[in-house]
């Protein structure tokens, strides 16, 4: 009773609201916002929903600096209100390991089919534009889509809607309604001829380094839900290496950047700064997250687009590598970047032109020709697990097959 006393006094003094932990039943939904760890290591509870967010008991007037953090864990506004330390914890205890009807009901359920049908997001990045990125975003899903898998494209480049532009598909709701709030995750996907799913970019002025902090959240609990429903969920994202972009690609499963070789500095560029950004966040989570392994190894994969040659897409690669080792890997105690390869793009010049003409993917509209081959190998790859992925890509020609393939020495 003296310590209830103690906090109400505290919260007053604070000018905070004041919680009886102990005399009210958290609402699960908000519960399951946020992992058992981080309440823990925050001493924190989500309580209820609250004029569009959450209110949420903590333990201590100076973690209101960590709402920035609870708020992004979270996705929704974080109201805090102060409760006995000692009870929270308590009830963290209690609420955490009493799995709610649905969660009990359906982890057993669910737990192969997990295994077995785990969904995968890939964000595919570049440091500039005009490095052939939407094209090989809209023709990676579209090989994909082509062996049965359940495939989501998602044109993450707001203020451009380059893959709406480029197939001629356009939504009725785009991201943009999306982080407005004026319309829900489901009624943003559109179903294409093409064999994938696609949620549209929106044109205009606003821009993904634009969106706030609680977007940007919403933004990646949302996806990250919806793509529970697809085998592959593929992010086209914006151009350039700001940390809004760095955080989007390393909220997926794996990251993919496309360069080409009049851009070699570029793309080394771009895989640094997500390394930069990796580190930077892999070291938060070390100091702020009890009994948290950070990884220590990023491994950004490259497509090398608009090569004349296989030949040329992995020296290039190597390259990339050297440079790596050298002016990072050299450098760093604790971080290693290690950058894989996942195929190159012979250009066709014309080919590409033509399908951009017919609004189509050009695996679809030709879907022989050196490129497409390129793009259906890339593709495959991607399907394999990292483990068995390989450098070996070959052509087959009108006289047979006729092998190129450069093996690493």
């Amino acid at each position: 009773m003296n310590r209830d006393i103690d906090t109400k006094l505290l919260a007053r003094k604070c000018g905070m609201p004041y919680i009886d932990i102990e005399n009210e039943t958290p609402d699960r939904r908000c519960v399951d916002l946020l992992k058992e760890v981080f309440a823990k290591n925050y001493t924190s509870l989500p309580m209820r929903f609250l004029n569009g967010g959450v209110l949420v008991a903590i333990g201590d007037p100076a973690q209101k600096e960590l709402i920035e953090t609870l708020t992004f864990h979270m996705g929704k506004k974080v109201y805090p209100a102060l409760a006995d330390r000692d009870a929270i914890q308590k009830a963290i205890h209690t609420v955490y390991s009493t799995p709610s009807s649905t969660t009990a009901k359906d982890e057993e359920v669910n737990e192969s089919e997990d295994m077995e049908n785990e969904s995968r997001i890939i964000s595919i990045i570049s440091n500039k534009g005009g490095v052939g990125k939407t094209h090989v975003s809209t023709n990676i899903a579209k090989v994909i889509a082509d062996t049965g898998k359940k495939v989501l494209l998602i044109d993450a480049d707001l203020g451009n809607a380059d893959i709406s532009n480029k197939l001629a598909l356009f939504p009725d709701n785009t991201l943009y309604d999306f982080l407005m709030g004026d319309v829900a995750l489901e009624d943003m996907i559109e179903h294409t001829s093409f064999g994938f799913d696609l949620v549209g970019g929106s044109s205009g002025e606003f821009k993904l380094a634009n969106i706030n902090y609680v977007q940007r959240s919403k933004f990646i609990r949302g996806f990250r839900k919806i793509s529970k429903n697809y085998d592959y969920t593929i992010f086209d994202l914006s151009a350039g290496i700001s940390s809004v972009v760095m955080d989007f690609a390393l909220a997926s499963d794996e990251i993919v950047t496309v360069t080409t070789p009049q851009d070699i500095i570029a793309g080394y560029a771009c895989i640094k700064a997500s390394f930069q950004r990796f580190k930077h966040i892999e070291e938060k989570l070390y100091a702020k997250v009890e009994f948290y392994e950070p990884r220590k190894v990023f491994k950004p994969w490259i497509i090398m687009n608009q090569i004349s040659n296989l030949k040329q897409g992995l020296f290039l690669y190597n390259r990339i590598c050297q440079t790596a080792d050298e002016r990072i890997n050299n450098m760093e105690s604790l971080f290693a970047v290690k950058p894989e390869y996942l195929g190159g793009i012979i250009y066709d010049r014309d080919n590409f032109k033509k399908a951009e003409m017919q609004r189509k993917p050009l695996t679809v509209l030709s879907p022989r020709s050196n490129p497409s081959q390129c793009i259906t190998y890339v593709g495959r790859n991607i399907m394999e697990n990292p483990e068995l992925r390989t450098y070996n890509q070959e052509l087959k020609t009108g006289f047979g097959r006729f092998g190129m393939i450069f093996g690493l020495e």
